[in-house]
C-alpha cells in the first residue's frame, strides 16, 4: 500500500511539472500572438503623436528678431518664408537665413532657431562698412567680412580704407584668392585697432602696399606673416615716426623695420591719382 501511495505521488508531481510546462507553452504562444498587435498599436501611437505635434502642437505664434536697428521688421519675417501657423517642425531654418543674407545688404550674419513651445528666433548680427574698392563704376562700399554693402559710390567715405586690386565682380580664381588676402588684412586691422590707413593695393601680391594718414607709405611685401608685419609697422608709425611729414617704411621682412624721408607724397611715389576723391568732412 506504501508503495501504491508513492508511485501515485511520483506520478502527480510528473502530471503538475507537464501541467506547467504547458501552461508556460500556452503563454509564451499567446504573448507570440500578441507581439504583431502590440507593434501595429504601438506604431499606431507613435504616428499619432507625431502627427498631433505636426498638427496641433508647436505651431508659431511670434517671430522674435534680435540684433536689427536698419530693416522693417514685418518685412524681415516676410522675407524669410516664416509664417504664423506653421508648425516649429516645418520651419526651414537654412532657407531663412540664407534668404535673409541674400536680400539684405547690411545683414552681416543671420541665424534662425526654433524656440519651443511656439516661437521662431532671428539673431541678425548687422555689417559695419570697413572700406571700398575700386571698380569701374565707382567704389564698392564693403565690410570688414568682405560683404559688398553698396554700389557705385562716386568717392571714398572720410577716412575709411580704399582697396585696390580686387573685383567683386570678377569670378577668377586669381580674384578669389585677393579677396580672401584682403579679408584677411582687414581682419588683422579690425583686431589691431588700426586706424588712419586710407590705402591698400593688392595689385601685386608680392608687394603689398599701404598708405597711412595719406603721408607714410607701408610696403609689406608677400601675405606671408602678414598680420605680424602689420602689428609691427603700426607700432612703429604711432610710437616712432614723426608726426607729420612724408615718410617710407618698408616691413616687407618679418621682424625687421627700415624708414626713411620721402620728398614725395606717398600718392606720387605710386604714380596714381587715387587718394583725391575723398569726401569733404562738411559735405552730406
Amino acid at each position: 500500500m506504501k508503495f501504491k501511495l508513492k508511485k501515485t505521488a511520483k506520478k502527480q508531481t510528473e502530471q503538475r511539472f507537464v501541467d506547467n510546462a504547458r501552461k508556460k507553452q500556452r503563454k509564451a504562444a499567446k504573448r507570440r500572438r500578441l507581439t504583431p498587435f502590440l507593434i501595429v498599436v504601438s506604431v499606431f501611437l507613435f504616428a499619432a503623436a507625431v502627427y498631433l505635434c505636426l498638427t496641433m502642437l508647436f505651431n508659431v505664434d511670434r517671430v522674435i528678431i534680435k540684433g536689427n536697428t536698419l530693416y522693417d521688421e514685418l518685412e524681415l519675417i516676410e522675407t524669410s518664408g516664416i509664417e504664423k501657423g506653421e508648425n516649429l517642425f516645418e520651419v526651414d531654418t537654412a532657407y531663412a537665413e540664407n534668404k535673409l543674407y541674400s536680400v539684405y545688404n547690411y545683414v552681416e550674419e543671420v541665424e534662425v532657431k526654433r524656440s519651443f513651445p511656439n516661437a521662431v528666433t532671428i539673431t541678425i548680427v548687422e555689417a559695419t562698412p570697413f572700406s571700398v574698392i575700386e571698380e569701374a563704376d565707382g567704389y564698392t562700399l564693403v565690410s570688414a567680412g568682405g560683404k559688398v554693402l553698396e554700389r557705385g559710390l562716386d568717392e571714398v567715405p572720410k577716412g575709411m580704407l580704399s582697396v585696390r586690386g580686387v573685383s567683386t565682380v570678377t569670378n577668377t580664381e586669381d580674384n578669389a584668392k585677393r579677396m580672401e588676402l584682403m579679408k584677411k588684412i582687414i581682419g588683422a586691422m579690425q583686431e589691431l585697432e588700426m586706424e588712419k590707413y586710407v590705402f591698400l593695393d593688392l595689385t601685386e601680391t608680392l608687394e603689398i602696399t599701404m598708405i597711412y594718414d595719406n603721408r607714410v607709405k607701408v610696403s609689406l611685401g608677400n601675405e606671408l606673416e602678414i598680420p605680424y608685419k602689420l602689428q609691427f609697422a603700426d607700432s612703429v608709425i604711432s610710437e616712432k615716426l614723426p608726426k607729420t611729414g612724408y615718410q617710407f617704411v618698408d616691413a616687407s621682412v618679418p621682424g625687421k623695420i627700415m624708414t626713411k624721408e620721402m620728398t614725395v607724397s606717398p600718392w606720387d611715389s605710386l604714380g596714381r591719382v587715387s587718394g583725391t576723391g575723398y569726401a569733404d568732412e562738411d559735405e552730406e
